[in-house]
C-alpha cells in the first residue's frame, strides 16, 4: 500500500510542480485582459461618437487597430491560462484523491485491526497502535485537502475572465504565495502519510502473524487475511 501511495503522491506532486511552472511563465494575464477590455471600450466609444457625429472615422479606425493589437497580445496569455486551468483541475483532483485514499485506508484498516484483535483475543496494544497512527495521520491528510481548496479558490478569484474581474488583480499575489505554501504543505503531508501507512502495514503484519500462531496452536487452518 505504501508503494502504491508513493506512486500516486509523486504523480500529484509532478502535476502541482507543472502547474506552478506554467503559472510563472504564463505572463501577466490580468494586465493583458485589462488592456483588451479598455481597448474594446475605447473602440465602442469611438464608433458611437462617430455615428453620432461627435467624432471622425479616423479616430474610430485608430481605436479599432488598437483593439485588434490588444486582442492579439491577449491570445498567448489566454492560451497559457487555459492550460493552467486544466493542469490546476488535474492537480487538485489527484491531490484530493491521494489524501482521501489515506483517510479511507486508515478508517478501514484500524477497524479491521480492532475486530481481529477482539476476535482472536490478541493484545489490545496492536489495535491501539493502528488507531494512534490513524489519528496522527488524519490532520495531515486534511491539511493537504484544505491547502488545495484554498489555492483553487484564490486562483478563481484571481481570474480576470470570471465574475470577479474588477478585483481579480488583488488576488494574484495571495494566490501565488498560497500556491507556494500549499506545495510545501502537501509535500510534508505526503511524506508523513506514506511513512504512517508503512508503519500501519507493519502492525497489520504483526496481527496476521499472531493470528497464524493462535490458529496453529488450536489446530486450525491458517487464516486467509
Amino acid at each position: 500500500m505504501a508503494r502504491i501511495f508513493s506512486v500516486l503522491a509523486v504523480l500529484a506532486v509532478l502535476l502541482l510542480a507543472a502547474n506552478f511552472v506554467v503559472g510563472l511563465i504564463a505572463g501577466d494575464f490580468n494586465a493583458a485582459a485589462t488592456a483588451k477590455r479598455e481597448a474594446q471600450t475605447r473602440l465602442v466609444d469611438a464608433e458611437r461618437h462617430a455615428r453620432a457625429g461627435h467624432g471622425n472615422a479616423e479616430e474610430a479606425a485608430h481605436a479599432k487597430q488598437a483593439a485588434l493589437k490588444a486582442d492579439a497580445e491577449f491570445q498567448r496569455p489566454r492560451a497559457m491560462m487555459t492550460l493552467l486551468m486544466l493542469l490546476s483541475a488535474a492537480a487538485a483532483i489527484v491531490t484530493l484523491l491521494v489524501n482521501s485514499i489515506t483517510i479511507t485506508y486508515f478508517i478501514g484498516t484500524s477497524r479491521w485491526c480492532l475486530e481481529v484483535c477482539q476476535t482472536y483475543q490478541l493484545s489490545a496494544a496492536l489495535a491501539e497502535q493502528s488507531t494512534r497512527l490513524k489519528r496522527s495521520t488524519f490532520p495531515w491528510a486534511l491539511a493537504g485537502i484544505f491547502a488545495v481548496i484554498i489555492v483553487v479558490g484564490l486562483g478563481a478569484a484571481a481570474d480576470p475572465s470570471g465574475a470577479n474581474w474588477n478585483r481579480s488583480a488583488q488576488f494574484v499575489m495571495p494566490h501565488y504565495w498560497a500556491a507556494m505554501t500549499a506545495v510545501v504543505v502537501i509535500l510534508a503531508a505526503f511524506w508523513i502519510q506514506v511513512n504512517r501507512i508503512a508503519e500501519n502495514y507493519a502492525v497489520i503484519e504483526k496481527i496476521v502473524a499472531e493470528v497464524g500462531r493462535v490458529r496453529a496452536a488450536k489446530g486450525l487452518e491458517t487464516a486467509n487475511l
